[in-house]
């Protein structure tokens, strides 16, 4: 009993390590699409370049998280500083590789290299949009747009999906994009209406819309719910600690969309049970 258990714990121990480092390697990538996609300039340099000068910079100080520390924040070329942004999105996609496997193990042994493959379909679905929304939200903190490419095209990638996906269901996810999309698009016209003010982005429409066709109809309401507190949230923190900040400040309300969805597909059930959704018994 004890071998076996050790032997589980080194199987996790591999694993994690394994999707650490191959989270921080996406994450960089991640940072190379939150720049160029919002620029329409994707495929205009194969190698990674300084965002200041545009020197080629070399695979030795393009390693995630570390050549950020080495170089101490400033560019090896031309000494020019670099966004802490960098490191971040490293560092936070690093960690949900690892989170998301723990909720989706699909490795049932590591030396014959047998893999469950529902679970890998589930583990490769969530994965995918987690960096979706890592991106998303990062570019909408940045620029305060969510570019069409990615929302529309999570819309059009649903079918695929439910395809794909062993639990998710045409009927689910079709809802989910009309249900997603309708209501925030209600919201923000009803908005316009009293206040003659755009309140809420169209790109968070049809995000929303994107997230439904993705996680399903049922996901809509703890996402807006998960969304809406996580926002105000912040935003009266943010009211207290700048101590007079503009009532009127725009806040991007894309990445609590987001955090809101990845929160409910990791602790979806958690979350209603504490909360009693769907819990009447």
């Amino acid at each position: 009993m004890l071998n076996i258990l050790n032997y589980n714990l080194k199987v996790i121990y591999f694993e994690t390590w394994f999707f650490l480092v191959f989270g921080a390697l996406v994450g960089s990538f991640l940072n190379v699409c939150i720049l160029r996609i919002p620029e329409k300039t994707f495929f205009k340099n194969l190698r990674s370049v300084c965002p200041n000068c545009q020197k080629k910079i070399p695979f030795w100080l393009n390693i995630p998280v570390f050549s950020y520390l080495f170089l101490r924040g400033r560019a090896a070329c031309c000494k020019a500083r670099l966004s802490i942004q960098y490191p971040l999105v490293e560092v936070f996609t690093m960690l949900m590789f690892p989170l998301v496997y723990w909720h989706f193990p699909f490795v049932l042994d590591t030396k014959s290299g047998q893999l469950d493959p529902e679970v890998f379909l589930r583990f490769c679905h969530f994965i995918i949009f987690v960096c979706l929304m890592i991106t998303v939200s990062v570019i909408d903190i940045r620029l305060q747009i969510i570019p069409d490419v990615l929302s529309l095209s999570m819309i059009a990638l649903s079918p695929l999906w439910v395809y794909l996906h062993p639990e998710l269901k045409w009927q689910s996810s079709l809802l989910g994009v009309v249900f997603g999309g309708g209501v925030l698009y209600v919201v923000a016209w009803t908005y316009y209406l009293i206040r003659r003010d755009y309140g809420l982005g169209f790109g968070d429409v049809k995000l929303l819309a994107g997230i439904g066709g993705w996680l399903g109809a049922e996901a809509i309401l703890p996402t807006l719910f998960l969304g809406s507190i996580l926002g105000s949230f912040f935003g009266v923190c943010f009211i207290i600690f700048t101590k007079g900040a503009d009532m009127k400040m725009k806040i991007p309300f894309g990445p609590f969309l987001a955090l809101g969805a990845v929160c409910h597909m990791l602790f979806g059930q958690q979350i209603s049970d504490i909360l009693y959704f769907g819990n009447f018994e």
